[in-house]
């Protein structure tokens, strides 16, 4: 399917000009100080400080107005992300004989950042230029068709053909696999082998996946509307794995009955929901300098203008560096890339997880809404979709381009922080103890199977007492 893209046009004769990033690095928030982010800002910025106790990261405490900031990112962040991987194709190559690496701190996770690659040069000429903007905006036209055009246009068909004609096309799946791979990790020999299939075999699995799906309540029957057999059903055809079958579902879904939509398999909605894995608060503490005065001893007979000129080298401690980190995760390669399978097993816990979080925010908007107008139910458009969540976390992975943090607060955000934390940690304890108790994990289960065995030795006992007969001890008020 062919995509418009805008034609940028420049002065053949034009000028070179300085295009400086807001970060060094592509990918991941990582080492990117409060400082960093109120350099980005702008200084006549009027925005009110939206930093409250309770903006936090982790998907089982976001409140639903951290979640809408987030989402309100993404738009800057997918043009940031893709302006940069522009930017890295124009990088010099190494020498001959020489490797390149890229910069990184010790101790850092700055070498697991998906593309991270430091950005040598940042001065660039006209030619330069208008291809970092062509290629910017060919990919933001992709993704618009990914989010808007192609789902209205699915949507379309399933309701024109009642799921059992052309959903879709080889040249739809070949455009879906050409966003996929440019909005992740780059992967050529997938586009190879999806081009390897024919057209009609992919209009009968996507017709047969679209037939197999579910109009079971994900929340009240969850087993029966995972859409297993529609996943299934695209097996056939080379190059579509789980992820990429899930990608087709979530496009074709996303237009039309809430209940049947499908979350897309990406990285970041997997890294955020199942991995836990987002930016957190850490605090570097600076070590405090002492002058050669301070270590030594204060002599008893030292006249007072001594003292003072002691007292007056002193140097106050320096309060603690607020930075967004993200720990060092075994669940991802050198490159970025996640290490999973990307099988069904996999998909179960996304989808899960995606269903629980939408379920969670979209109660706190009819909560809004009843407060607000009791009357009036909210739109679709006010409610938080799968495509919602899949940006969000796409912001939280890359929050170093994003703009979230700009025009805030250090001192807010390092007062609020570590009660966020304490909170965070202490609900999460009591989940699990509640969890245990009710015998939801395995701790639990074997402390209620222990219980069980524990009572029926005692009732064996009993009844061996009581001469075989199983009479049961009468209780005594």
């Amino acid at each position: 399917m062919a995509i418009d893209n805008s034609s940028v046009a420049a002065e053949a004769d034009a000028p070179e000009k300085t295009i400086k990033p807001a970060e060094e690095f592509i990918g991941d928030a990582d080492d990117f100080t409060m400082e960093a982010a109120s350099d980005l800002s702008s200084d006549d910025s009027d925005e009110e400080d939206t930093t409250s106790d309770e903006e936090i990261f982790h998907p089982h405490r976001m409140t639903l107005s951290t979640f809408r900031r987030l989402l309100s990112c993404y738009p800057t962040t997918v043009e940031q992300v893709h302006r940069r991987k522009a930017m890295l194709k124009l990088q010099p190559k190494p020498e001959k004989g020489s490797k390149r690496k890229p910069e990184k701190k010790a101790g850092s996770a700055s070498a697991n950042l998906r593309g991270a690659m430091l950005l040598t040069k940042t001065e660039f000429n006209a030619s330069e230029q208008k291809y970092i903007k062509e290629e910017t905006e060919k990919f933001l036209n992709l993704d618009k068709w990914r989010y808007e055009d192609m789902p209205k246009t699915m949507g379309e068909r399933r309701v024109k053909e009642e799921g059992k004609g052309e959903v879709l096309t080889k040249d739809d799946l070949i455009t879906v696999m050409d966003w996929k791979t440019k909005h992740g990790i780059p992967r050529p020999t997938l586009m190879g082998m999806v081009k390897s299939n024919q057209d009609k075999n992919v209009i009968k699995c996507s017709s047969t996946a679209m037939a197999a799906l579910s109009t079971k309540d994900p929340m009240l029957a969850p087993n029966e509307a995972f859409p297993k057999p529609s996943i299934d059903a695209f097996g056939p055809l080379r190059g579509v794995g789980v992820a990429t079958a899930s990608l087709i579902l979530s496009i074709a879904t996303a237009t039309g009955d809430p209940k049947q939509q499908v979350p897309f398999y990406s990285d970041d909605v997997y890294l955020w929901l199942c991995l836990k894995d987002f930016p957190e608060p850490e605090y570097e503490e600076y070590e405090e300098e002492h002058t050669a005065e301070q270590e030594e001893q204060p002599d008893a007979d030292a006249d007072a203008d001594a003292d003072a000129e002691t007292k007056d080298k002193k140097k106050t401690p320096r309060p603690p560096k607020f930075k967004l980190k993200r720990k060092i995760s075994k669940f991802k390669c050198p490159n970025g890339e996640l290490n999973v399978r990307y099988n069904i097993a996999e998909y179960r816990k996304l989808w899960d997880a995606c269903w629980e979080l939408r379920e969670r925010l979209n109660r706190a908007v009819d909560l809004a809404y009843s407060s607000s107008s009791p009357s009036t139910s909210p739109s679709s458009s006010a409610r938080i979709s799968h495509n919602d969540i899949e940006k969000a976390a796409y912001v939280l992975r890359n929050i170093a381009v994003s703009g979230y943090l700009e025009g805030q607060d250090p001192e807010d955000i390092l007062r609020t922080a570590a009660p966020q934390k304490t909170r965070v940690d202490a609900a999460m304890k009591a989940q699990k103890a509640r969890a245990d108790a009710s015998g939801e994990t395995a701790a639990g289960e074997k402390k209620l199977a222990a219980k069980k065995q524990t009572k029926k030795e005692k009732e064996e006992k009993r009844k061996i007492a009581n001469g075989g007969r199983n009479v049961k001890r009468r209780k005594v008020e």
